[in-house]
């Protein structure tokens, strides 16, 4: 059982709460630090009204150019559906920009899923083994955001 649960609404409050919590900084975080912090947020908070079993409550990994790509980005979405017809997705994105380099535009872009607090293990051993990790695990990001959007 989750230690904690909070509205969906309030889930960037939530998760900049919890990486209070850890001791990390949303400034000075690297990519392992922000995966383990968004899947230790994954296994530990759970959202009000958000049924895991109907994929409501999940995490996703991406990578890839920027929208304007002049940047390589890595970051891990938790993604949220309130239960109930009509009601909007929330997604609270943790990412990581990166500049450009041969290798990382090599890569192109992609993601992976993850729809269950026992699976958040294997999610996480497989990001940390991806080429996609190991291209940024032990360099700076030029620019951490964290963002809501509700779509």
């Amino acid at each position: 059982m989750p230690a904690r649960w909070f509205r969906i609404s309030f889930a960037e409050n939530a998760f900049r709460r919890h990486l209070t919590e850890i001791g990390e900084s949303l400034d000075s975080l690297r990519i392992g630090t922000a995966l383990r912090a968004m899947t230790g947020f994954y296994t530990e908070s759970r959202a009000q009204h958000a049924r895991i079993l109907d994929d409501g409550d999940g995490l996703l990994w991406q990578w890839g150019p920027d929208a304007d790509a002049t940047r390589f980005t890595a970051g891990v979405t938790r993604q949220l559906i309130r239960e109930g017809d009509d009601q909007p997705i929330v997604q609270v994105t943790l990412c990581l920009s990166y500049r450009w380099t041969p290798a990382r535009r090599a890569l192109g872009r992609g993601h992976a899923w993850c729809f269950s607090p026992t699976a958040v293990d294997d999610f996480e051993r497989g990001i940390r083994r991806s080429p996609e990790f190991r291209a940024v695990s032990t360099a700076a990001p030029v620019d951490v955001t964290l963002r809501t959007d509700t779509l």
